[in-house]
């Protein structure tokens, strides 16, 4: 049976992998299982199953990189978890996109008015935001220049130059290519905000 000085010490040991409160507590509950499982069916004392425990989540909780373009270190698992989030919100960001792209070429008086409306989306979400005190400005930076809005940068400034060979007018390159990426950067925006909101980690 765990005692509370031993709950104390396993949740020190998790806090320090600095993990998301939310996932800390799941950790932590199946720390407490395994370490009692082992302590009265393998007659182990608390610290020789404790050990055991960290050696068996040794390569869930090893600190690894957030993302090649973020110098942040968080747990593996952590990082499995956000990554899967994050191509969730790529793949909704991408199917918008190509939908609204494809409106916007049969009719593109309309793109004009979709990014203000877009524009305004950004700025209510981040009014809202600071106003609940969800988001402080260093993390308004964070998202600002969040990996997954690099990426879209990268992807949309390698697609143009590509696509300017096979344009006579640089502006027209710019013109047919440059909309997409917007939308894409707009939709992964919004979904990050509005995570935020919802205080659901989106930060790397």
């Amino acid at each position: 049976m765990i005692n509370t000085a031993q709950e104390i010490e396993i949740i020190q040991y998790l806090v320090s992998k600095k993990l998301e409160q939310k996932l800390l507590l799941e950790i932590k509950d199946h720390f407490i299982l395994q370490i009692s499982d082992l302590m009265e069916e393998h007659h182990e004392s608390f610290q020789e199953a404790f050990l055991q425990t960290k050696m068996n989540w040794k390569s869930e909780l090893e600190m690894v990189r957030a993302d090649f373009l973020s110098a942040r270190r968080m747990t593996r698992i952590e990082k499995d978890i956000l990554q899967s989030r994050f191509k969730k919100m790529s793949g909704y960001a991408l199917a918008f996109s190509l939908i609204f792209s494809g409106l916007f070429f049969i009719k593109p008086d309309l793109y004009n008015d979709a990014q203000i409306l877009l524009l305004v989306i950004v700025s209510g979400l981040s009014v809202y935001n600071f106003m609940r005190k969800t988001m402080n400005f260093s993390e308004y930076f964070q998202i600002s220049f969040h990996p997954l809005l690099l990426k879209n940068l990268f992807a949309g400034v390698t697609l143009i130059a590509i696509s300017c060979f096979f344009f006579q007018d640089v502006h027209t390159a710019l013109s047919v290519m440059i909309k997409p990426f917007f939308l894409c950067a707009a939709a992964i925006q919004i979904q990050l905000l509005y995570w935020n909101a919802k205080k659901v980690n989106v930060l790397i």
